[in-house]
C-alpha cells in the first residue's frame, strides 16, 4: 500500500477516531476485528 494513502487515511479518520490507534502497520493490512472497531466508531458518530 502507498505511505501516502495511509498518510492520508490516517489524517482523515484521525480527526474523528482516537480508538483504535490508526498505525501504518494496522492501516496496510487490517485485520477484521480491527476493522469493526473503525466502522463501529463512525457508525457512533452518525
Amino acid at each position: 500500500m502507498n505511505g501516502a494513502v495511509v498518510k492520508k487515511t490516517h489524517d482523515t479518520l484521525g480527526k474523528v477516531i482516537k480508538k483504535p490507534p490508526l498505525t501504518e502497520k494496522l492501516l496496510t493490512k487490517p485485520p477484521f476485528r480491527y476493522l469493526h472497531d473503525i466502522f463501529s466508531e463512525v457508525r457512533l458518530l452518525c
